[in-house]
Order: structure tokens, then sequence, then C-alpha cells
């Protein structure tokens, strides 16, 4: 087993110090297996201590380095093969031309398709883990608390060290071939957070109070336990339950609005607050040029406090799952998320990389691709218009809603069947032509008002040369007065 240490403090905190491994080798060489694993390990340790991403620094705008690949960043594909790369010790040679898409060339392509393919065949053979039936392997100096929460590889327990009772979030992650999501999640918390704590670089920035605290990692024979600080609920269940019935053979869903999602009718400061506090970790991570890559509803945590008038507060905004992060100056390396919160030129890329047929106006506007920031604006764009609408974007079967106190039957706005690539463009190019119609005629409730409109235009943009940055979502949120003063 692997530890990581985190808290290197007087109060013998359970990762002060490094155990020693808790079974002696034995005489006889270990399986090719284990030895590679073992060789694995000791990269990810190796690589947790060195600030191997400090090239990314680099704000560098020009569009004949877009295509570039950064230099010092190929430990990083170590990971992402686990032992067949270790076994077959690849050549890190990277080619630094300048190529565009236009003219095809090989670097460029790197064939995005074949990662989201690889990926999304591992989707569809997951095997998802079940609480029920988890052997007696959890981390032995923690108490398995409870179940927070569950993915398709993952499970996330509440958990308490036996010794000092600090109480934390571990994520059990399913090792396998296919499934790569720990070793982005080492790398995207090992970058920013030392020991428990930011990185000195990053403790002047505000946005880094809205990343999830990395703790550290255990590397065990089938599953990697990572451990984060414990936070709020999902945006998603602190707003709504989707419960299915049975009518003539299909499942049809209901939605129950929780309090928060009834308070947002009445007070768009709330969801105001939550767009500033995601936009602020957008912030930093376009400062070292990462792409979250699978930013929406379920991925956002928050806290919330209730005031005595009735209304609520929220006290913390979290953007966790690293697991599809990568750096935006190697799109090979980018990570097949939800399609329905991808935004239109990389999903219309995938269908150039596939063969199929692609729009080439959108095709082009990758020859100018240079802001990190705008696949991730993109899909913070989603998740405001599908908190507004009242239905979330995936939901391709119906749903059940009120409208003007009448039920009516509906399904998400950028639900498609076979989740089509090219018709999900389709949808998005015709909800961005007739956005005012869909935020007027929404199934929430909410009245939608000028600012959060304009908002919603500028991060829905076709072109992603014209999508707004973070930090001016930050400047337009401000309150009049302190805007005209910074302006």
């Amino acid at each position: 087993m692997l530890y990581n240490s985190f808290f290197k403090s007087k109060n013998q905190s359970p990762y002060s110090v490094k155990p020693k491994q808790q079974m002696r080798q034995s005489s006889f060489e270990k399986p090719k297996k284990e030895r590679l694993r073992l060789q694995l390990s000791s990269k990810i340790d190796q690589f947790e201590k060195e600030a191997i991403l400090s090239v990314m620094n680099s704000k560098k705008k020009s569009a004949s380095k877009r295509f570039k690949t950064e230099q010092g960043i190929d430990i990083i594909d170590d990971f992402l093969t686990l032992d067949s790369c270790i076994a077959k010790q690849q050549s890190k040679s990277r080619s630094f031309s300048n190529a565009f898409p236009s003219n095809k060339s090989a670097d460029r392509k790197s064939n995005i398709l074949n990662s989201a393919n690889k990926r999304q065949k591992s989707s569809n053979q997951k095997q998802t883990l079940d609480e029920d039936q988890q052997p007696d392997n959890f981390p032995s100096q923690f108490q398995k608390i409870k179940l927070l929460g569950k993915g398709g590889f993952s499970l996330v327990w509440l958990g308490e060290h036996k010794t000092t009772k600090m109480r934390v979030a571990i994520k059990q992650i399913k090792q396998s071939d296919s499934n790569q999501a720990y070793l982005r999640e080492i790398w995207f918390g090992s970058h920013f957070f030392d020991n428990g704590n930011p990185k000195p670089q990053f403790k002047s920035s505000v946005g880094i109070k809205s990343l999830l605290q990395y703790l550290g990692y255990e590397i065990g024979s089938n599953d990697t336990w990572i451990f984060t600080e414990v936070c709020g609920e999902s945006l998603k269940n602190t707003l709504y339950e989707l419960k299915g019935q049975q009518i003539k053979n299909e499942i049809v869903f209901k939605m129950i609005q929780k309090p928060l999602y009834l308070n947002l009718k009445s007070d768009l400061t709330i969801l105001k607050k939550i767009i500033k506090d995601v936009a602020q970790a957008l912030i930093i991570l376009t400062e070292q040029r990462i792409v979250h890559c699978d930013l929406k509803t379920e991925n956002i945590l928050i806290k919330k406090s209730k005031c005595l008038n009735g209304s609520y507060l929220i006290t913390q905004t979290k953007l966790i799952d690293y697991g599809s992060s990568f750096l935006f100056d190697d799109l090979s390396q980018f990570s097949m998320a939800t399609p329905e919160y991808m935004c239109p030129e990389i999903l219309n890329y995938i269908q150039y990389e596939n063969g199929k047929e692609y729009d080439t106006k959108l095709f082009k506007v990758l020859q100018n691709y240079y802001k990190p920031w705008v696949i991730d604006i993109w899909s913070l764009g989603c998740v405001i218009l599908e908190i507004i609408y009242g239905i979330p974007l995936w939901l391709s079967n119906k749903i059940i809603v009120k409208h003007h106190d009448k039920e009516v039957i509906e399904q998400g706005l950028f639900a498609v069947k076979n989740r089509a690539f090219d018709q999900i463009i389709q949808r998005q190019a015709h909800v961005v032509k007739n956005l005012d119609h869909y935020l007027d005629n929404n199934y929430s409730g909410i009245k939608v008002d000028l600012e959060i409109r304009l908002l919603l235009r500028e991060m829905l943009t076709i072109d992603p040369d014209k999508r707004i940055a973070p930090h001016t979502i930050i400047e337009f949120l401000q309150p009049t007065k302190e805007r005209l003063r910074t302006e």
C-alpha cells in the first residue's frame, strides 16, 4: 500500500508519517503486475512532490502555439495507461509542430475521437461499485461511517480516523485498465495542495476556496482511496429530486423541487453567488491552463444556511470531481464527459475525427482556439440554463412538470435519441438562437432578470472566441456602485 502525507503537525495526523509497508517482501520475486503497480505508485509519489506543472504558468496567447504540447508534462501520460505504460516504456517524444486542424496534421488530430471512443466503450462496460458487496478493505486507520455518494467507478465514504477522530471524505475508485480517472484526480489535487494546504503560489487566490481540499491517497491491490475534506451536498440534490414511475411500459419522471429551488423564484442572489464562486474556481484553473471538463450540477457542492426570514445564504461552493481534467494545451488528453454539457466545437470535432458529418464553420474556430476557459464556461452556462429551465438537460425520458398550473410532459433541452453528437449540436444552436423564449417559458418558475439574461448570452455563444471569461463574470456580477468604482 502507498500513502502520502498531509498536515505535518504535532497532533500526529494520520498522514504525518508515511508508514512502512504492512507486508514484508517475500524472498521470491513479486509477480510482474504487482512490481509494475509498485513502480507506478512510486512514480505518483514522486510526481506529487514535484511542481512539474509550473510550465503551465505561461499565459501566451499565440495562436501558432495553441496546438503545441507543453514541455515537462509528459510524465502525466505515464499515469494515464497504468501498467501498460510502464511495461512498454513508451517513448515520451512529442511533436512540436504548429499544426492546425484545417491541414489535418497528425500531431494536431491526436485522435480525440479514439480517446473518446475508448472512454465511451469503457463507459458502456462499467462494473458499478456496489456498496453492499465491498470486501473489508477499507483503509485500516479509518472507521467507515456512511456512504456519501456513488458514481460509475467510485464510491464516496465518510470516514473517521480512529485516533484523531478527524472526519474526511474517502473516495474509493476501482482500478482497471480502462479507468484512469483516479490518476487525474491525484494529479489535479497534488498540483494545488500540499500536506492538505494550498501551495504557496495559490494561497492568495480567491478561487482556491472553491476547489476541493485534497488531503492524500492510498493505493491498494484493487482500489485507490483518495482523501479530501468533507463538504456539502451536490447542487443537484439540493435543488430537486427525480422520482420515476412506470406508465404504459415506460419510465416517466416527476421533479420534486426542494426549498432552495423554491427560494430561487424570489431571490436570484443565491444563483448569482453560486455563479461567482464557480467562476472564481475557473479563474485559478485558467491561470494554470487546466480544463475541468465535467462541470454540471452533480459536480458542484454547496453548503447553505437558513435565515430567520426563511431565505437561504450560500456559505460554501466547491467544484469537485477532477477525473476528467486535462491540460488545455494538449486536447488529445481530453476525457469524455457528459455530452449535453459539452461545448459544440468539441462535439463537432469528435464528429470530424470519426469521419461523420460535421459543421465546417464550427470546425474552423479551432484554428484560433487559445482561451482555456471556453470549454468550462459553456458548461457553466448549461448549468445555469438547466436550473432556470427546470428540467435536466440530459433527461431523454419523459418528465411531468407544471406549467401555468397545468401538468405537461417534456424532456431535457439537449436530450436527443442515442445522444447523437450532431443532433445535440443542432439542439444547442436552436436553443441559443431562441434563448429568451426558453428563459421566459421555463418550468422552474424563476423570473430571469436582465443581469442573468445577458450573462447567459455571453456564456452560451456558439463562437468560443466570444465566450465570456471567468474574471469578466466576477466583474459583471459586482454590485453596480462597486462596478462603477472599479471602472
